[in-house]
């Protein structure tokens, strides 16, 4: 390994034990002063050696809290990493010119051992010294093995300082990085708990092995229930109607042996008897690719279902009648044509206009012709058959799909009951108005099952009858002649 590298691993152990600038502390001034008086020196220091300088974690004597690297004697110990003295420095020719020796502190003797800390997996590694110093020389003799052998033995309590006190805090951190991650799951939970009070939400997970479910506490809240009271496993199905229960049922099941996630809207009734309206969804969790739960989300979406529902009433729904509007009536008329289509079925559909309807308004006033269309919902609603279907399509114009399976017989009862019942008179500021309807028949397997030629062909039929007479009825009919009709 080179200089270079042997610097780059100092320095990277020097600041892994992040002992560098620190404070002073008791326990390294008091070994300091122990080496200074066992070996009888004027100072001593121990040392740590970074890139450009010497730092002094603890010293005795007229020593600066930190020098220059260059013409330093600990450097030397810290790059061979072998003990090092100085008997007398102004006869050392590595030494004589230093500033240190030929100013203050005027140093003539030095002796140093290395201070090593562990890395783990990679060996020792020298950072510093621990040395005494003196401003008079002394003659080499044989104690000096001595003197090294009590500077050893300091620096291995240096060193276990060290690295007690990186343990110390390594433990300090780890307990920190505990009490932040302690702190931030505990914020994670009351946000998570907020969010779900917020949204209505809960989450709950099934352990597929134990059999067992855990419900958050946004759960328990949907359910009507009491936290303490745990999770009611064999009832969380009785709070599903059906075919809603049927519906969840197969829904896990299909997950289970699909590993395909689900998502369905169902009806729902709590511990306390309300009904609600859920979102349930649910995925598998994976654990070394087997499945070892089901998690998943429920949320109360009463409020949003009453909304959208409102919304789709408003949507499809003629608001001064009350009936479906003409949006509705198609799109229920293309529903009942591809069940005909599929078993070969028949559907029969009547168009509706109302005669003397612009007298009643021009007489009576509009809040007269009002109620006029609403008798004649109203009678709409009570003529026809269950399975049958009134809408408004706009003005005095209405229409009619009947039940599936009607036959001919029916329609004619149904049609019979209809004249009669939309013969309407209006009284009002000494007028009187009448109103009567006429409707147009036609069937669909004469329009080919086709949604807009059938309504041309019940237009042409109502045309023809009231051209006839107004406040009857006429059928379409292939063979006819409709070239007139309006």
């Amino acid at each position: 390994m080179s200089d270079n590298e042997h610097e780059t691993l100092r320095q990277k152990a020097l600041a892994e034990i992040a002992l560098l600038d620190t404070p002073p502390e008791r326990e390294f001034d008091a070994l300091a002063k122990l080496a200074q008086r066992m070996l009888g020196t004027s100072m001593s220091s121990i040392t740590l050696i970074a890139p450009e300088r010497q730092w002094f974690k603890a010293y005795c004597g007229p020593l600066a809290p930190q020098t220059p690297r260059d013409q330093a004697f600990c450097p030397i110990v810290v790059e061979t990493g072998a003990p090092l003295v100085v008997a007398d420095a102004r006869l050392d020719p590595r030494f004589a010119g230093s500033p240190f020796v030929t100013g203050a502190p005027n140093i003539r003797f030095y002796a140093g051992v290395p201070v090593r800390v562990q890395r783990p997996g990679r060996g020792p590694v020298t950072v510093g010294t621990l040395c005494v110093l003196d401003e008079r020389p002394r003659e080499p003799t044989p104690t000096d093995v001595e003197v090294l052998e009590v500077l050893e033995g300091l620096a291995c309590l240096a060193e276990a300082l060290i690295e007690a006190r990186s343990v110390a805090r390594r433990a300090a951190e780890a307990a920190e990085e505990h009490r932040l991650t302690a702190e931030r799951l505990e914020r994670e939970r009351r946000q998570f708990k907020q969010a779900e009070r917020m949204a209505d939400m809960g989450s709950y997970r099934y352990d597929i092995e134990r059999q067992s479910t855990a419900w958050s506490d946004g759960v328990f809240a949907i359910h009507e229930r009491p936290i303490s009271g745990g999770v009611p496993t064999d009832e969380i199905l009785n709070h599903f109607p059906e075919p809603d229960r049927t519906a969840f049922v197969a829904a896990v099941m299909r997950t289970l042996e699909t590993g395909e996630p689900f998502e369905l809207d169902a009806d729902f009734v709590t511990a306390k008897g309300n009904a609600r309206r859920v979102r349930c969804s649910c995925e598998i969790e994976l654990a070394k690719g087997r499945p070892v739960a089901l998690i998943g989300l429920i949320q109360d979406i009463t409020e949003r279902h009453g909304l959208e529902q409102r919304l789709r009433h408003l949507a499809r729904t003629d608001d001064l009648t009350q009936l479906a509007n003409r949006v509705e009536f198609h799109r229920v008329l293309d529903a009942r044509l591809r069940a005909a289509r599929a078993v070969d079925g028949d559907v029969a559909v009547l168009l509706i206009d109302l005669d003397g309807f612009k007298g009643v308004n021009d007489v009576l006033g509009h809040a007269a012709g009002d109620a006029v269309l609403r008798r004649v919902a109203d009678r709409l609603r009570a003529s026809c058959t269950a399975g049958s279907f009134p809408a408004r399509l706009g003005g005095d114009e209405f229409a009619v799909v009947l039940s599936a399976g009607v036959d001919g017989v029916g329609v004619d009862r149904t049609v019979r009951r209809l004249l009669h019942d939309l013969e309407i008179v209006m009284e009002g500021s000494g007028h009187i108005a009448r109103v009567t309807g006429t409707i147009g028949i036609a069937w669909s397997s004469t329009a080919g099952q086709d949604r807009d030629r059938l309504l041309r062909q019940a237009d042409a039929a109502l045309y023809a009858a009231k051209r006839t007479r107004k406040g009857t009825a006429a059928t379409y009919r292939v063979d006819a002649d409709y070239r007139q009709a309006g």
